[in-house]
């Protein structure tokens, strides 16, 4: 006798039977119909006793509120399985019975198990039951189960077709088909697998993607089952027009947000982006994005229609933070988006950390060219304040500081560009790039705390005094870079993001001090499969900018110097949990005080433990300095935890400073993700 298991329906609900030339089936009981289904009258009479029988145990006087049950002779999945069966069939856990209703509800509760066996390949179990007492006076069904025989899966025809056959997607879903000849035969297993290929071929733009031929011929004489499934992707659908409904935005402004050209391939990446940016814009309280898919043309396209609703143009926000670099954290966020029909938007926030007991507040404003796609204005204003002890080392590999003055550091930046921002053929990709224009304020008054000697007099006495009161402007020109690609959530964010600018300061366009600066970083993270994360980082920056020498004579001895005259805003640091951990915040550079140059890098791996938690394992390296002939690289290694919490990932790392003395450790944390 041969079962052919029609693909449109689960295995535990239906079966087609093939006994040539004979034709019945099994129901959903397990019994077997003969051909042409039952009679009316027969099966009219078996609802009534079934209805019948189950009336009569809950009207009975019972022996007890309670029915468990007990499983023995399989472990899971088969056990979950019968017990949800099981469940389900006796109206749960709080059942009334009375004795004469036993045999039926055991006979019942045999069905179902041997219905619930069968997605696993079990056809012909032998179960033994009955109800008994148990320890506290209730009563148990007990299920004693010999799984017999499985099914064994003895030939596989897997057939593509259509354009997306020639798809890696698909090609490696086909080379990784988990069922093989001499594998048992899970249902569960056949119905997920199709349906992930389903789900990626879609994904990719196949939105007529189905399975042509998808049956399992099962020979329960011999206990083995053919596979067959044909998939036919169709063509890849295109994408269509745009439409974007009434919206009180000037008309051409919102063209620009869209990653794609009509004629692209569809993707549902791309839809997500589209719609994550049309959020992102700040301009609609509310945006629907309907998909018109249009099978009818050739290639099939999807077109869009944009429905967005705008009420609200002002928002606040605040934030409360804590991390081992800055200690506490405060921020507050005002937006208006949009000012105007232009689309431009203003944001201004105000903050302090502990640190220093650093005050700040920052000032943006955009507004779109009217002549450009993704093209806007930009003016960011930056105004900081901050109390600093001015401390210096008279050995590079100590950890501490000797501190031999105190003060205020101020600065006042103002940058004026102009935004592009760039969409990669790809979609996946979006590049933010800003020619600028920028002046800096720079002031700072500190008062030694300690008698201050230079080892030599004359010039000395001036850079001492440029050290401890200097006051600055500079005016800059530039190119700022950032390209972000980054995907997933939680664990399994992947991607990358790039980072870059350049900028000169000279004194001929009136600046105080002549310098040019390149700075470039990466960061990168990849998944490999479900357990296992790799996080990779590096960055360099090179400036050219004048450094003055010299000695200074304190009690503890002498101090020798190296002071960049690079603005104190422009310097570089390194060190502290997004840099070189092991090592404080800002703790590397020369003498404390910021460098010309810098250079980190970092690996990490990440293995998953819980579904939200991972343990971390990484090696940093890096320093601020100002001779590249001797930048004397300090390395730190240690160990961490993370939280993948729904405010973002909360890391918390013990690492070793391994070129300082002693090796001493620091504990970091840090909330949020590392490609950000």
């Amino acid at each position: 006798m041969i079962f052919h298991y029609p693909a449109d329906r689960p295995a535990a609900f239906h079966l087609t039977i093939s006994d040539n030339p004979m034709r019945t089936h099994v129901d959903t009981t397990g019994e077997i119909v003969p051909p042409g289904g039952r009679g009316k009258k027969e099966l009219i009479l078996r609802v009534i006793r079934l209805s019948c029988g189950l009336l009569l145990a809950a009207l009975a006087s019972p022996v007890s509120a309670d029915l468990s049950y007990e499983i023995r002779g399989v472990d899971d999945p088969l056990k979950s399985n019968i017990l949800g069966y099981i469940n389900i069939v006796q109206l749960g856990g709080q059942v009334r019975l009375s004795e004469r209703d036993f045999d039926q509800v055991v006979a019942q509760a045999i069905i179902n198990a041997r219905r619930a066996m069968r997605p696993y390949g079990y056809y012909s179990p032998e179960i033994n039951g009955r109800i008994a007492r148990n320890s506290s006076g209730g009563h148990v069904l007990e299920l004693v189960v010999s799984p017999g025989p499985p099914v064994v899966v003895t030939g596989v025809q897997i057939e593509l077709k259509g354009e997306g056959a020639r798809t890696s997607e698909v090609s490696n879903w086909r080379d990784q088909w988990p069922l093989q000849e001499g594998d048992i035969l899970d249902q569960a297993l056949w119905e997920q697998n199709k349906q992930v290929v389903i789900d990626s071929v879609k994904a990719n733009g196949f939105l007529g993607a189905r399975f042509e031929v998808h049956t399992i011929e099962l020979d329960l004489d011999r206990n083995t089952a053919e596979l067959a499934l044909t998939l036919d992707t169709g063509p890849r659908y295109r994408m269509g027009d745009v439409d974007f409904a009434e919206h009180f935005l000037r008309p051409g402004l919102l063209e620009y947000v869209q990653r794609f050209s009509k004629g692209d391939a569809y993707t549902a990446r791309r839809m997500d982006d589209f719609r994550a940016d049309l959020r992102k814009t700040g301009y609609f309280t509310d945006v629907e994005v309907e998909e018109i898919i249009r099978a009818d043309v050739e290639p099939p396209i999807v077109d869009l229609l944009v429905i967005t609703k705008t009420e609200i143009r002002d928002s606040y926000q605040g934030a409360l933070g804590l991390g081992s670099d800055t200690g506490l954290r405060l921020r507050a966020t005002w937006s208006r988006h949009p000012i105007s029909s232009n689309g431009d938007r203003i944001d201004v926030g105000i903050g302090w950390q502990e640190l220093n007991d650093e005050y700040g507040v920052r000032a943006t404003y955009r507004k779109p060219r009217r002549e450009r796609a993704r093209e806007f204005w930009t003016a960011d204003l930056t105004i900081k304040f901050e109390n600093e002890d001015l401390e210096f080392k008279l050995n590079d590999e100590d950890e501490e500081f000797i501190t031999i003055a105190n003060g205020d550091n101020s600065d006042q930046n103002l940058r004026l560009g102009r935004l592009k921002i760039i969409n990669f053929k790809s979609g996946d990709k979006q590049l933010s790039a800003t020619p600028f224009i920028q002046y800096l304020h720079s002031n700072r008054d500190f008062t030694a705390i300690r008698e201050l000697q230079p080892f030599a007099a004359t010039a000395n006495d001036l850079l001492l005094k440029g050290l401890l009161q200097p006051a600055e402007d500079a005016l800059s020109i530039g190119y700022n870079a950032d390209l972000v690609s980054i995907r997933g959530k939680g664990f399994d964010t992947r991607g990358h993001r790039e980072r870059a600018w350049v900028f000169a300061a000279n004194d001929s366009f009136g600046s105080d001090s002549t310098f040019t600066q390149l700075y470039f970083s990466t960061r990168r993270s990849y998944v490999a499969g479900d357990r296992w994360k790799f996080l990779l980082r590096a960055e360099v920056g090179y400036t050219d900018a004048e450094v003055n020498g010299f000695a200074l004579d304190i009690d503890e001895g002498t101090l020798d110097l190296s002071i960049t005259q690079l603005p104190n805003f422009y310097r570089f640091k390194a060190g502290g949990s997004q840099s070189v951990r092991g090592y404080s915040f800002e703790q590397l550079s020369n003498n404390n005080v910021g460098s010309n140059h810098k250079v980190t890098a970092s690996a990490e791996v990440e293995m998953k433990f819980l579904p939200n938690w991972s343990a971390a394992a990484f090696v940093d390296i890096g320093n601020a300095f100002n001779d590249w002939s001797n930048p004397e690289l300090k390395t730190g290694i240690g160990v961490g935890i993370r939280w993948y919490s729904i405010a973002g990932p909360i890391r918390i790392d013990v690492a070793q400073a391994v070129d300082f003395t002693g090796k001493p450790w620091h504990l970091h944390f840090t909330i949020g993700t590392p490609l950000l």
